[in-house]
């Protein structure tokens, strides 16, 4: 079982052509500069609108704020007020990378004034990698046309819609639309994600569309909503090896909601910690091709209340998991010797 912070990134190809380009973004640069290492952009959109198939986008430590893209305040709008909007796409042999210089050190803050910082739009093969995106007006990340072949690494998304709101629509870390496919999410942080009323449903992630694999994930304080919601018509999904914690304060519980219709779902070496009732729950929901095995669940009544349609083996429910701290900030969630997680997933 896997529950410290982990990053992998095999299996993507970055500067796949000879004449790949790495452009730099500091907040002491400049636009009208040429992106090298001693004439960085100021912004990471000048960046990206620069990169073609191969090329690295590197953000220097600092804190990039909402630039021009101010929320017009309405919760339902489809217009989406983003700093970053990916107009180009790379290739299957040749990713784009938008990277932070050092994990953590880039800072894309949306300053309760954008409403997500990135907008994924219909942009395929980039990887974003070792940001943290906070303060998003109603988003970290918004998807809501056909992006495809995105991989989210290693970030931190934090502090998501951490406002007052009575709209109906769920306010999220990221979303993406039933067209949007294969999404790897591996080794973010995904923490304080919704509203400060409680009488609305918000998450960490929101997924529709096809073939997503979330694993080496932590999740945590996502109090009125799930850390996943699988919506309808969601399918070919792998959640694996993530972190869950705390509880979620609505009368369902659990850290993973199953909603309408999902096919071809596998959950399983998670660990989940206080989801509250049960780890998994589920709403008009119809399964086929699920299987739940190998997780270990503390703190709640069991994994599922309702199996049909999953196929449930070897949970480990009831037993602490014995992260080194799981009581007060900064939390710790990696496991102590001897905890029941360690060597206990499928292999």
């Amino acid at each position: 079982m896997r529950a410290v912070f982990q990053l992998v990134i095999a299996g993507h190809l970055i500067a796949g052509y000879g004449n790949a380009m790495v452009y730099y973004v500091a907040t002491t640069g400049d636009d009208s500069y040429r992106g090298s290492p001693d004439a960085p952009f100021r912004t990471l959109m000048r960046a990206v609108a620069a990169a073609v198939p191969g090329d690295t986008v590197i953000v220097r430590d600092g804190v990039y704020g909402h630039e021009n893209a101010v929320t017009a305040g309405d919760d339902p709008n489809a217009d989406e007020a983003s700093p970053v909007v990916l107009t180009s796409s790379g290739s299957a042999d040749a990713w784009i990378a938008i990277q932070a210089e050092n994990k953590w050190g880039a800072v894309l803050d949306c300053e309760m004034l954008c409403d997500a910082y990135i907008n994924l739009a219909n942009a395929s093969y980039i990887i974003i990698r070792g940001f943290v995106i906070t303060r998003g007006y109603k988003e970290g990340i918004h998807s809501n046309d056909a992006a495809h072949h995105i991989s989210l690494l290693g970030n931190r998304i934090e502090n998501i819609a951490r406002r007052y709101s009575a709209t109906g629509y769920g306010l999220d870390g990221m979303y993406t639309n039933p067209n949007c496919h294969d999404f790897t999410i591996d080794g973010n942080l995904f923490h304080d994600i919704g509203r400060t009323n409680t009488s609305q449903l918000d998450h960490g992630l929101y997924l529709r569309g096809s073939n997503f694999t979330i694993t080496n994930n932590i999740f945590y304080n996502i109090a009125h909503g799930w850390s996943i919601v699988a919506a309808d018509g969601l399918n070919n999904v792998v959640i694996e090896s993530n972190t869950f914690a705390f509880p979620n304060e609505t009368n369902r519980g659990g850290h993973i909601m199953l909603w309408n219709t999902q096919s071809n779902i596998v959950i399983q070496n998670n660990i989940f910690y206080k989801p509250l009732n049960y780890a998994v729950t589920r709403f008009r929901s119809t399964l086929s091709g699920c299987a739940i095995d190998h997780n270990v669940v503390f703190g709640a009544l069991g994994m599922m209340a309702d199996p049909s349609g999953c196929s449930l083996d070897t949970n480990q429910i009831g037993v602490d998991p014995l992260f080194v701290n799981p009581t007060t900030a900064p939390y710790n969630f990696c496991l102590q010797s001897g905890s029941p997680a360690l060597g206990a997933g499928a292999r």
